[in-house]
């Protein structure tokens, strides 16, 4: 069974009708309430649209969290490509795409390997770009404490591990990880570390 959840509802009437017509089993949602239901009858794929799960944050924290692989469908260009990646997503289908894009992406998802149609990958493409760049343009903002406690955050070390490596408290360290975070445009350590390593700034061991 596949999930199929949208905002627009002719498009999703579309969707299902291409699904159906492959033989898929169809489950629809129009919203976060109805997807909730959807989520919770345990399709093999969900096919979501980002908008929908930007509704609703609790939500979204579930679906991408759980077990089911996620499709997700997004606009051209949209920003939050990468973010979707590195939340663990199954693919990613524009909504511009074409159907034989869709089936493409749809049967990685059931295989374990991970697509995403073209137009969605030059957005991933152009998001890694510009994450690069801002974390080399950081580069000298960062000041050589920081600097060490991203390489040992690489190391895999947490805030009291540091805080003893470097003879300062842990509370200090949580400010210096902050900075790290707000400069390198990171929502959580891995990702720091990630766009950090990726403009060359540290170095895993």
């Amino acid at each position: 069974m596949i999930g199929v959840a949208d905002r627009t509802p002719v498009f999703l009437r579309g969707l299902d009708a291409v699904l159906e017509r492959d033989g898929h089993d169809v489950v629809t949602a129009g919203t976060p309430t109805e997807l909730r239901d959807v989520a919770a009858r345990g399709p093999d794929v969900l096919v979501v649209d980002l908008r929908l799960l930007r509704e609703d944050a609790a939500l979204q924290e579930g679906i991408l969290g759980g077990d089911t692989p996620v499709v997700v469908i997004v606009a051209p260009g949209d920003d939050a490509v990468l973010d979707l990646v590195e939340d663990g997503v199954a693919g990613l289908w524009d909504r511009e795409g074409d159907v034989a894009e869709l089936r493409r992406v749809l049967a990685g998802a059931f295989s374990g390997a991970p697509v995403v149609s073209p137009d969605a990958a030059a957005g991933l493409l152009a998001r890694i770009a510009r994450a690069s760049e801002a974390a080399r343009g950081t580069a000298g903002r960062l000041t050589s404490r920081e600097r060490e406690i991203l390489q040992l955050m690489a190391d895999g070390s947490g805030n009291r591990a540091i805080a003893e490596a470097l003879f300062i408290s842990e509370n200090t360290v949580r400010n210096h990880v902050r900075n790290v975070l707000d400069k390198l445009q990171a929502r959580t350590r891995t990702e720091a570390v990630v766009r950090a390593v990726r403009a060359g700034l540290i170095r895993l061991s």
